[in-house]
């Protein structure tokens, strides 16, 4: 889950300007102001949306958080003009907003098991997020950089498929 969380996130980061001014021909200020979507949409969802956790529920939330990232990045992807692609990242950019927090608050259940298990995801969270975008920037030396994306769709659905496994423990 904190897999597919963290290569939307840093996909999201380090692409997704590039791929405006590549993919869409917007001037490199226009793709810097689609960044500024982005992150401004994780911003938000991520201070307001601690209440939706409390109100859901972890694993609907994550489920919700990772259909909306790969929706927003489908959107950003197939997207034919710069507004689409706004929507898009603006979509995408909220759905990555709270999955990662969320799969290290999974980790940290098990108070007995909590620092062996924060430490093993947060490291696949880290190399994820630091690894990810290196090798998209090379497939996107391939085949374009926005088509390349579409590579962290696979991550972001098997997190959504597997997002059950953050189900809070229950007490014992």
């Amino acid at each position: 889950v904190v897999l597919g969380a963290t290569l939307t996130e840093g996909a999201g980061n380090d692409w997704i300007a590039k791929a405006a001014v590549d993919g869409l021909d917007a001037t490199e200020s226009t793709g810097a102001l689609l960044f500024a979507a982005f992150v401004l949409a994780m911003t938000a969802v991520r201070f307001f949306g601690g209440r939706a956790i409390d109100a859901y529920g972890r694993v609907p939330v994550l489920r919700a958080s990772m259909a909306a990232a790969a929706a927003g990045l489908g959107l950003f992807v197939l997207a034919g003009d710069i507004w689409m692609a706004t929507a898009g990242a603006v979509l995408w950019g909220a759905g990555a907003a709270l999955a990662f927090p969320m799969g290290m608050s999974a980790a940290a259940d098990d108070p007995k098991y909590a620092a062996a298990r924060v430490s093993v995801v947060s490291t696949i969270g880290y190399v994820a997020f630091l690894a990810g975008p290196p090798l998209l920037g090379y497939l996107g030396d391939l085949i374009g950089i926005r088509l390349a994306l579409l590579a962290i769709m696979v991550p972001i659905l098997g997190a959504l498929l597997l997002a059950g496994a953050a189900k809070p423990l229950r007490a014992s």
